[in-house]
């Protein structure tokens, strides 16, 4: 009679702690889950953003030169500076 109360106990024991532990590895696969796609996005993010202000800087060193810009132009001025100076080498 001991042993068989002793063997409920210990089963209703083990259900508990099985219950925690699947609770608690469950969370914590979801959670690794959460922070894999947030990791994700944040890479992502970065990655265009990085591609964005690459564009925006050769635009912009596009637009500020203004040597290439006088040098490869059709206007009168433009010839004369391919012309006559040493500038568009």
């Amino acid at each position: 009679m001991n042993n068989e109360v002793l063997m409920k106990q210990l089963v209703r024991q083990m259900k508990i702690m099985n219950f925690w532990v699947s609770l608690f590895g469950s969370m914590i696969v979801v959670g690794m889950v959460i922070a894999a796609f947030l990791l994700w996005q944040v890479v992502s993010f970065v990655n265009e953003t990085n591609k964005k202000i690459d564009a925006v800087r050769t635009s912009t060193a596009d637009s500020l030169n203004v040597t290439k810009k006088a040098c490869e132009g059709t206007d009168d001025f433009s010839k004369w500076l391919q012309k006559n100076s040493g500038l568009c080498s």
